[in-house]
């Protein structure tokens, strides 16, 4: 493992992950090739060379999902994780079953259980380390859910599960659910978080948080790469998520142009400000991030060497570029929330 990379503990489970995570949904997807969801042996080399450059650099977790490309992430994955000179054991593999997948049978246990031999398959794996619930279905009972990844644990398909982008209420019935019944529980929640999507993650999660010490794989921390600084010459197109929300892009040059000069001042590129951000909430066990080259690589591990610089008066200066702390009020039921903990 690299010198320069932080572990945390994953939720309440004995795995240890790297802060910064790669999420292969551009290799499926072909976002970089512009061939999409065909195979192709130069994306597979490419692949190949990130994840070369992710794991020299300490990087150990690896995202990816059956819909990525329909199967072709796990296919590039699998591939390469085979022809790679590496300690399978020291990896983490993670995929997820997304109920549109699942077609007629959503997140059923039939198609679940089809899903996971298939998706291993793909992988040439025995098992995944975490599988996830990618989106919710609210079609099928969430104990035939839980039983169905229960079941994937016991049969050594996977070591943990997790569920992505569910709501605060729903992670606290499936805490119920398993509490009733015996099911092993969730160890972590994958979901969006950055310096523009927070609501959900400071204000929502927070009694989760703070009863279930659920562990998190936080995704899109550029916002798409809004926050990236390329951006800041104020030539924002209009369908970007800037453009597709309706902001007033003439404020929201000014709002990128200020956090550029925070970065500018703390010695960092704005992505690495952005990355560090997250990462120095406490709540955060690995923020996940997408890569077309190696450079992006470099310059995303580049962050972690400024949570150190982000003291309260940095972090306070942020706040009021931002003006969108999320108020407690927000939250789905009455609680007392560790608000901003920083």
């Amino acid at each position: 493992m690299a010198e320069s990379m932080e572990y945390r503990y994953l939720g309440r489970s004995g795995l240890k992950v790297s802060v910064l995570s790669y999420g292969n949904m551009t290799s499926g997807m072909g976002l970089f090739s512009g061939k999409k969801d065909v195979y192709d042996i130069a994306i597979e080399n490419h692949h190949q060379e990130l994840m070369e450059k992710c794991i020299s650099l300490g990087i150990n977790f690896f995202d990816t999902a059956e819909i990525y490309g329909y199967g072709l992430s796990e296919v590039y994955l699998g591939n390469n994780i085979k022809r790679g000179n590496w300690d399978r054991d020291e990896l983490i593999i993670t995929t997820k079953f997304n109920p549109r997948s699942g077609g007629i049978q959503g997140n059923s246990r039939k198609r679940l259980r089809q899903g996971i031999k298939q998706s291993l398959k793909r992988l040439q794996l025995d098992n995944v380390d975490i599988v996830y619930l990618h989106r919710p279905d609210k079609d099928v009972p969430l104990k035939e859910q839980i039983s169905a990844l229960n079941e994937m644990i016991e049969n050594d398909q996977a070591y943990y599960w997790g569920t992505s982008e569910f709501s605060a209420e729903s992670l606290s019935e499936i805490f119920g659910i398993c509490q009733k019944y015996g099911f092993i529980e969730p160890i972590v929640e994958q979901c969006e978080y950055n310096m523009l999507s927070r609501k959900r993650f400071e204000v929502e999660y927070a009694p989760i948080f703070d009863e279930y010490k659920l562990g998190t794989t936080t995704w899109s921390p550029l916002y798409g790469g809004m926050l990236s600084g390329k951006y800041n010459d104020g030539k924002i197109p209009n369908d970007s998520r800037f453009g597709q929300n309706n902001w007033d892009l003439e404020k929201s040059a000014e709002f990128l142009q200020g956090l550029g000069q925070v970065a500018n001042d703390l010695g960092c590129t704005q992505a690495q400000l952005a990355i560090a951000w997250i990462l120095k909430n406490p709540d955060v066990s690995t923020v996940l991030f997408g890569a077309t080259s190696v450079n992006q690589i470099e310059n995303n591990c580049g962050a972690i060497k400024v949570v150190e610089k982000l003291d309260n008066v940095v972090l306070e200066r942020i706040e009021k570029l931002l003006d969108n702390r999320p108020s407690p009020s927000m939250n789905w039921r009455t609680f007392t929330p560790k608000a901003y903990r920083r």
